[in-house]
């Protein structure tokens, strides 16, 4: 079944929701549009429903004051309401089984990218799998020091273009700040869509150019609390914006992903860690000349503010919980760590718990 006709087509329900939308409309003299169910209508069914019952409920609450109303009309706006909660709970039990088909589908989807080893090899299926979900295009990127880094895209039968809007992507990697949408979405965690792109100053000009977007949704892929990456997609070939089933599938494929990733992230991290321990082990210990005094241990160049952060790092904590316990706000801390990742010029928040765990971090 098609995600989107799920909740349109479920036993009848757009045909009464539509004549409920007229006989309304026709008992209390209001121009109430009749809904077009060519399309994803239940997308806004609820709040109309509202809307109705609010406006039978205020009629009914005016004829029970006005002794001259007759009791046909009054049971005419009791039925009305019944219907309008009817509909209601209809329409709710729709999109619960619409989530079901769309959880069934995210999963069928994602089966090949669980197989993936390593983060660069998970990253680069994520595309093609988002694509098998009815998606155009997909773009897989990295988050790293407040950077937006194209990893994979996949563009259904056009893989030249897909690599094409990668290299412009790696060329200059658009940095989310200065009001990108992008950054938006890396700040609040959530899902967003995006519409007339073209003529939109909240984008990255280069990237909109090479693709020809008009409308795109974007999630964000999150591991401990903090934004790592973000998925793109649309329905560039198909000719229509982006909508909020796309948004509920990009959500639903965010949030498996990000347990993968989060996953794949640690045990990279693990690696790494007994890498760096077996050279210590392994490398033969060199003897200081007699006649010459020790060398003194390098320290590692952090400010007491910073070994704060990283002894909370060390200890697995995210941005949001460092800066709860430092009582800092959330951007002070996630400016922290850039600099520490900076001076220590290492690229992951892995590598530098490792780096500074070997200067004595901890001492």
């Amino acid at each position: 079944m098609d995600v989107e006709n799920t909740v349109s087509g479920a036993a009848g329900l757009g045909a009464r929701y539509r004549d409920l939308c007229v006989d309304v409309g026709a008992a209390l003299g209001l121009d109430v549009p009749v809904p077009r169910l060519d399309g994803p209508w239940a997308d806004e069914a609820a709040s109309v429903l509202g809307r109705l019952w609010n406006a039978v409920l205020a009629e009914t609450l005016h004829a029970a004051d006005e002794t001259e109303i007759p009791g046909a009309r009054r049971r005419e706006l009791a039925e009305l309401l019944g219907r309008i909660r009817a509909a209601e709970a209809e329409l709710a039990e729709a999109r619960l089984a619409d989530r079901h088909v769309l959880l069934r589908r995210v999963a069928a989807s994602l089966a090949s990218v669980r197989e993936a080893k390593t983060v660069d090899e998970f990253l680069g299926r994520v595309p093609e799998a988002g694509c098998r979900l009815g998606f155009d295009r997909v773009l897989a990127s990295r988050v790293v020091d407040s950077v937006w880094r194209l990893h994979t895209m996949c563009v259904v039968h056009e893989p030249r273009w897909a690599d094409e809007i990668v290299a412009v992507g790696k060329a200059s990697p658009p940095e989310l700040r200065g009001g990108l949408i992008e950054a938006d979405v890396v700040d609040r965690g959530e899902t967003r869509l995006i519409f007339d792109t073209q003529h939109s100053q909240r984008v990255d000009r280069d990237l909109i150019r090479v693709t020809k977007s008009t409308s795109y949704g974007i999630a964000p892929l999150t591991v401990h609390g903090e934004v790592v990456g973000l998925l793109h997609g649309d329905r560039y070939h198909q000719g229509r914006d982006v909508d909020e089933t796309d948004r509920a599938l990009l959500t639903l494929m965010a949030e498996a992903l990000s347990h993968s990733l989060g996953r794949l992230t640690m045990l990279e991290g693990l690696a790494f860690l007994r890498d760096t321990a077996d050279g210590l082990m392994t490398r033969p210990a060199a003897l200081p000349a007699p006649a010459a005094p020790p060398a003194p241990s390098p320290r590692i160049p952090l400010t007491a503010r910073e070994n704060e952060v990283m002894e909370l790092l060390a200890a697995g904590r995210s941005n949001r919980h460092i800066a709860r316990e430092l009582a800092i706000t959330e951007r002070t801390a996630k400016s922290h760590v850039t600099q520490i990742l900076r001076k220590l010029g290492v690229a992951s928040r892995t590598e530098a718990i490792a780096l500074w765990l070997r200067g004595g971090g901890l001492s």
